[in-house]
């Protein structure tokens, strides 16, 4: 399985680039790499090259300007593994242990989706590399949402009761999209 973290966004609520913000000692892409790169052969950055990211392994969007979707594309079809795990740069706060669980059972499906009472994590999700010809196929009629590929694939819901047996999913899928988020997150 292939670590992957999508920095293609705009950061327009941040308003400067937040993948490169210092939070504490460390920028807030390196809050997320740090807790994910001991699980995974290979990480990669899905989006736009930029300074201040010199020393990450990038991989640019193959079809700009889709989204996460394209994020995900790119990701399935650059990766040597059959499955991709795929994080948000946003979300400082990941949980390993969560992490290894959705690992362990990921087994043959085509996503692994955390669900809480906010919704559904699809960027703190795997999925499978066979998901390609449907993900290009969206991407070519223009639909760019997440949930529209996984209503129609094999996805294991990971519901809020098992995410509460390894993290608080308020604090493991908090995004930081304003200075007030990277304030409180700190």
């Amino acid at each position: 399985m292939t670590g992957i973290v999508l920095i293609g966004g705009r950061s327009s609520r941040f308003g400067s680039d937040k993948v490169v913000t210092p939070m504490g000692e460390k920028i807030l892409i390196e809050r997320v790499t740090d807790v994910i790169a001991p699980l995974f052969e290979d990480v990669f950055l899905i989006g736009h090259r930029r300074e201040g990211l010199e020393a990450f392994n990038i991989v640019e969007d193959l079809i700009p300007g889709r989204g996460p979707l394209g994020g995900i594309y790119t990701a399935l079809s650059v990766s040597e593994t059959p499955h991709c795990f795929v994080f948000a740069a946003d979300m400082p706060n990941l949980s390993r242990d969560l992490i290894e669980y959705m690992i362990s059972v990921s087994d043959d499906h085509d996503a692994v989706v955390p669900v809480w009472s906010k919704g559904r994590e699809p960027l703190h999700a795997i999925y499978h590399r066979r998901i390609l010809p449907i993900i290009a196929d969206l991407l070519q009629k223009n639909a760019f949402r997440i949930f529209d590929l996984l209503s129609g694939v094999d996805t294991l819901i990971i519901p809020e009761k098992t995410i509460r047996q390894f993290t608080d999913p308020a604090v493991t899928f908090a995004n930081i999209n304003t200075l007030a988020d990277m304030q409180l997150a700190t």
